[in-house]
This record gives structure tokens, sequence and C-alpha cells, in this order.
């Protein structure tokens, strides 16, 4: 019987410490987090395609003041070249890329307008009426005739997996010791 009862405590005693250790992961873990994002099919009007991907790092509660950090960005008629790039991002309203000093003709002057707000969860279509680049001091020049820009969607994060197997083991570590209770009943009775 005592036997019994020290299986019991040790297994409510691990189901408890695993689910304190996933809250405590998710606690911290939740203060900043980071959402990937890609250009999707932004397509100019001289039928060549403006293609990238960035990381939005943010505070939890406050997504708008994040930081931006395109990872890859090809821009036609500049190229890959992202050091040289000056980019501001606007969450709710757009992201403008600019060169500006203009090296051998070399300018930049891209603007995507969002049509709504970029979120964590959801895309934004680009303003194909008020979006517009410009290349080489204006030798090419024009707007977009289609794209987005969408969160990558990535796995859920170990921390919730951790959570879900201390809760699995609490719960258990309850029908066992509910079972242990049945069948010592049934051996008095």
């Amino acid at each position: 019987m005592t036997k019994i009862h020290n299986t019991n405590y040790l297994l409510i005693m691990q189901a408890i410490f695993f689910s304190c250790m996933a809250t405590i992961l998710f606690i911290t873990s939740a203060t900043a987090a980071t959402v990937n994002y890609t250009l999707d099919n932004i397509w100019q009007d001289n039928g060549q395609q403006l293609t990238g991907s960035f990381d939005w790092t943010y505070t939890e509660g406050d997504f708008e003041n994040g930081e931006g950090l395109f990872t890859e960005l090809y821009i036609p008629g500049h190229g890959t070249d992202i050091d040289a790039l000056t980019i501001n991002f606007d969450m709710k309203k757009s992201i403008d890329f600019s060169l500006t000093a203009n090296i051998h003709g070399g300018g930049v002057n891209v603007s995507l307008f969002l049509l709504a707000p970029l979120t964590a969860t959801t895309s934004a279509l680009i303003d194909t009426s008020r979006s517009s680049y410009e290349i080489e001091a204006g030798l090419q020049r024009g707007g977009f005739v289609s794209g987005s820009i969408a969160p990558i969607v990535v796995p859920l994060p170990a921390s919730f997996w951790l959570l879900g197997s201390g809760l699995l083991g609490l719960t258990l570590a309850s029908k066992k010791r509910t079972m242990l209770t049945y069948k010592k009943a049934s051996l008095f009775n």
C-alpha cells in the first residue's frame, strides 16, 4: 500500500514539475516575439518580380513599435544589396526602400503601400494604385500590379509541447490514482 502511495506521489510531482517548467518557459518567451514575413507575388508593371522576406521583432502588446530586418531582398534593377539600402517599416501603412546615394545612376526608391495594417497573423495586400518604384535615377519607374506581404506560418514553440506533456502527465497520474483508489476500495468490500 505504501508503494502505491509513493508511486502516485512521484507521478503527481513529476507532472507538476513539467507543468511549472512549461509555464516558466512560456512566460519568459512571451515578452518578445518574432514574425517572419514574405513579399508574396509582388509584380512590377514591367513584368519583373520584387522578392524577399523579413523578420519583425516586437514586444507582446506593442506590435507596431517593433523592428524589422530583411533577411533577403531582390529589387529588379538594383539586385540583392540590402546593406546599401535604407528600409523604413510602418506596419500600418507602408514599407519603403531607398538608396539616397546615386552611385553610377544606382538610385533606388520603392514604396509598398498597404491596404490594411500588417498583424502577426494576417497578410496585407499592397495598394497597387499608390505603390511605386524608381530605379537608376528614374530610368526605370512605374507601379505594381499585384502582391501582398504575408506572415510565414511557423511551428508551435517547444514550450507549448512541454506544457501539453506536463498536463497529460498530470491527467494520467490523476486517472491512475482514481483507479488505484477504486481497486483498493473493492478489495475491502
